[in-house]
């Protein structure tokens, strides 16, 4: 089924070579937007909303995309699956599809955010 190849190919992607985007500045909490992640660098994927994604990648970097619409399923269904081509996904150019339903949503603006410590 073709829904099943997409997660494994994510699967694939997501888990192959080391990162190369640079690390977060010191100090820097502020959001910034325009930007591109580098997905071989995602640890963990939070949906919130059918419009908002979480990432937090190596190093504790944590980005979040606004997608411009709202993307029908999506928090419901708890996750996405995409195709992705090259090294980085930017901000406007990758499209995901809900899991299940295969519903394809473009996603948005990334901003980078500031980490949240946790308690240990």
């Amino acid at each position: 089924m073709r829904h099943q190849w997409r997660i494994a190919t994510a699967a694939i992607i997501l888990l192959a070579g080391a990162g190369c985007a640079s690390p977060a500045q010191d100090g820097q909490a502020v959001a910034q937007a325009d930007r591109c992640i580098n997905p071989t660098r995602i640890q963990k994927q939070e949906i919130i909303s059918d419009q908002e994604i979480r990432f937090t990648l190596t190093g504790n970097e944590v980005w979040v995309n606004k997608l411009p619409r709202q993307c029908s399923g999506l928090k419901f269904q708890g996750g996405f699956t995409w195709e992705i081509r090259g090294m980085t996904v930017c901000s406007g150019e990758q499209i995901i599809y809900v899991q299940e339903t295969g519903t394809p949503c473009q996603l948005g603006d990334f901003s980078r955010v500031a980490a949240a410590t946790s308690a240990s």
